[in-house]
């Protein structure tokens, strides 16, 4: 995933911030798919699972890490 530029970065900053309900959101979402990809069987669909799992992952770690990124800018 690319770095996000100040205006996004900013932005995601106060996403982390002020909208909880989008981030309990996005934990349900990874959780809900960390649970498929436990179950899956087809070797197709796991691998859409993980891929799927690991963006979410990455946009929360962008998430929370946007205060101190917009901070540096």
């Amino acid at each position: 995933m690319i770095n996000p530029d100040q205006r996004v970065a900013e932005s995601m900053a106060h996403i982390g911030a002020y909208e909880k309900p989008f981030m309990d959101w996005l934990d349900a979402n990874l959780t809900d798919l960390q649970a498929g990809v436990v179950m899956q069987a087809d070797e197709t669909q796991l691998r859409i699972l993980q891929g799927r799992a690991q963006l979410l992952i990455e946009l929360k770690k962008l998430i929370n890490g946007a205060p101190s990124m917009f901070r540096k800018a």
